[in-house]
């Protein structure tokens, strides 16, 4: 529990500088060579996604960001044509849609797990307080005992630790599905970033 709380902080706190666009998202500079680098090759139900290998270094990229911010994803790409762009950004949202909705369920099976743990340790305590009552062997209620408070301990950790763990995951998804997307071939103002009006802000 300590290596995940020493874990939780470190993802909040490292990262240094976040470069910033002009509303304030993090400004992801990304240069690819060719869209196999970010499109994945297979996709079902017509809707495109980005290959496993960019979205871990998009994940790991990201991992040192407040799970709140808000990213600007700026793709800087020779092969990347005006009518290819739009399949950009849906591969980006869909990869990340499926990884949220993967985190809510984790949260839903986590919250199950939870309630179960805390009928389990409200039976056992129960159990346990009988037994002292009814002055059971000594033995049988330092058993009873035990069982008790690792169901007591197992919700606690559960609710306390792990919890916190799938709402940032879940979090982060949101942020990447939510991202702002752009291309080096945009002219819209709202997409081109110019170099002096980039600032820098303390992670």
């Amino acid at each position: 529990m300590l290596n995940f709380l020493r874990y939780y902080k470190e993802k909040k706190l490292i990262g240094g500088e976040i470069r910033q666009d002009e509303k304030g998202r993090a400004h992801i500079e990304i240069e690819i060579k060719d869209k196999s680098e970010v499109l994945s090759p297979f996709y079902a139900q017509n809707k495109e996604t980005i290959n496993n290998e960019f979205a871990n270094f998009l994940d790991n990229f990201t991992k040192s960001f407040p799970p709140r911010q808000e990213l600007h994803l700026s793709f800087n790409c020779p092969e990347v044509k005006p009518e290819d762009e739009e399949v950009f950004s849906r591969a980006v949202k869909n990869y990340y849609l499926n990884s949220t909705i993967e985190a809510e369920r984790k949260i839903a099976n986590n919250t199950k797990l939870l309630l179960v743990m805390i009928l389990l340790s409200i039976i056992s305590l129960t159990a346990l307080f009988l037994v002292h009552y009814f002055g059971v062997f000594w033995l049988i209620e330092e058993v009873f005992d035990i069982i008790a408070w690792v169901f007591v301990w197992e919700a606690v950790d559960i609710f306390a630790f792990q919890r916190s763990l799938l709402r940032y995951e879940k979090q982060r998804n949101l942020s990447l599905y939510n991202s702002f997307i752009s291309f080096d071939n945009k002219n819209k103002s709202d997409e081109n970033i110019d170099s002096n009006d980039t600032k820098y802000i303390e992670g």
